[in-house]
């Protein structure tokens, strides 16, 4: 069985899925475990890698709250939405302005769903 960069978690069909799903309609993305304590970040796919400007071992296991994408931009507001949508588990959309590794700042709508734990990211034009 092929082995897939930058996904820490054990294969398992349902995890499969969701990544060939997302990848392919050209997504950005990470997937987290919620069953873990922060609900870390189990797999990001290269469209995320390339947006932030982080590598794979800067974003894994890290928080799914992308706590390392906050900056000067990025409101209380919106941080406190992610976050309530993720850990408790309600579906929502979040407008919220993230940091690029080298400081930029780049507005992103998010989709966040808290039981499935899987951040599909839009950049804001």
């Amino acid at each position: 069985m092929p082995v897939r960069r930058g996904h820490v978690a054990p294969q398992n069909t349902f995890l499969g899925v969701i990544i060939r799903k997302f990848e392919g309609q050209n997504k950005k993305f990470v997937i987290a475990n919620a069953r873990v304590q922060n609900c870390a970040i189990i797999y990001c796919n290269d469209g995320f890698c390339e947006m932030t400007g982080f590598s794979r071992p800067d974003v894994m296991q890290k928080p799914c709250t992308c706590d390392f994408l906050h900056g000067q931009f990025t409101t209380r507001h919106s941080v406190a939405q992610v976050a309530q949508a993720l850990l408790g588990s309600e579906e929502r959309k979040v407008e919220i302005t993230y940091h690029r590794k080298d400081g930029e700042y780049c507005g992103l709508s998010m989709w966040a769903q808290g039981t499935c734990t899987v951040l599909d990211m839009k950049l804001l034009q």
